[in-house]
């Protein structure tokens, strides 16, 4: 697999117009959900980016931005099966209330051994059990439904490529504003499928999406109902004082990129290629989980995983309390860093 790429090029942002033709880069590896596998074009005139970033913030705004400033209260249930690597697996629910973005809100969720409740208070989260690491796979499904394309920013490096999907040309239709599919890094793609979609105050939201790793689906999630919160009790969103005497919660934070170098395992004879490693990241910088995304050499795999693992990163800091971040981080063999 190659380096991370820049972030827009993992929306597969395509678009049939030729209009945006720029410099093409270097071809992005295969894969089989790796839609832009030729070459792809940069976009730098403003008025092309101006165009591509709208339609990028039609697609969220049109499905799951349900955390928008302004936007609607509303009661989510949905349903999830969890596989792969990850130490949790098995099924899983979550469900949510947002009766107010900064005072009232409250959401549940369930994924083998693990479960909690969490309150909120002036954008303050409290947990009912003891505040501690929250499962990577719950952070990927809060991620895929709640806050898709977090990272898309204008400042962030465009590029598009042509491809087809499911008899399409475009993974964000330009007619619809609907998002089909989101790669935050080689080998790690969001499927959405807007067969029987739920429409809640003028969105579109997937009934299924599928989070898929190195060909293998790790996450299946449902939306089960999508509603109008109505009037909820006020006692739902009152953090009770053992959550208060426990202090705040963490806090997840959206998918950063990291770059790391190692030497080759000793021994190695194949084909010296990057791993990336999908992990979870403490606020001390500590590797709470860790799992590769590639897996056609098991040795390379194995010491980029042992890598990871080992090594403390720059934390994220949040002035209320502690975070966790999401982390997708580039082994390259042979390179130090």
């Amino acid at each position: 697999m190659g380096s991370i790429r820049p972030l827009v090029v993992l929306l597969l942002v395509v678009l049939s117009s030729t209009a945006f033709a720029q410099t093409a880069s270097a071809a992005l590896p295969a894969d089989p959900l790796e839609l832009a596998t030729g070459d792809t074009l940069k976009v730098a005139n403003p008025e092309n980016r101006a165009l591509v970033l709208s339609l990028l913030e039609r697609a969220r705004q049109n499905g799951s931005e349900l955390y928008a400033a302004g936007g609607p209260a509303f009661h989510l249930k949905l349903s999830f099966t969890s596989s792969g690597q990850s130490r949790y697996t098995g099924s899983g629910e979550m469900e949510e209330i947002r009766h107010s973005r900064h005072t009232s809100w409250r959401w549940t969720t369930r994924l083998g051994d693990y479960s909690q409740v969490r309150v909120f208070q002036s954008g303050v989260p409290y947990d009912e059990k003891t505040p501690g690491p929250i499962p990577l796979r719950i952070q990927m499904v809060r991620g895929a439904v709640i806050w898709p394309m977090a990272n898309v920013r204008p400042g962030t490096m465009i590029r598009m490529a042509s491809a087809q999907w499911h008899g399409m040309e475009y993974c964000v239709d330009p007619k619809s504003a609907l998002l089909r599919i989101y790669s935050e890094a080689p080998g790690f793609y969001t499927v959405y499928d807007y067969e029987d979609a739920l429409h809640f105050h003028g969105r579109t939201i997937a009934r299924q999406i599928s989070i898929v790793e190195s060909a293998d689906t790790v996450l299946q999630i449902h939306v089960d109902t999508l509603e109008d919160a109505g009037a909820p009790d006020p006692a739902l969103f009152t953090p009770t004082k053992q959550m208060l005497a426990q202090g705040p919660g963490i806090v997840l934070k959206a998918a950063v990129r990291i770059p790391a170098g190692a030497a080759p395992p000793a021994g190695h004879t194949g084909k010296i290629q990057p791993v990336i490693v999908h992990a979870s990241i403490d606020d001390q910088g500590k590797v709470v989980e860790a799992e590769t995304l590639q897996s056609s050499d098991p040795s390379l795999s194995n010491a980029a995983l042992a890598l990871v693992k080992s090594s403390t990163y720059p934390p994220q800091t949040r002035a209320t309390g502690p975070v966790q971040t999401e982390a997708f981080i580039n082994v390259e063999f042979g390179a130090a860093r």
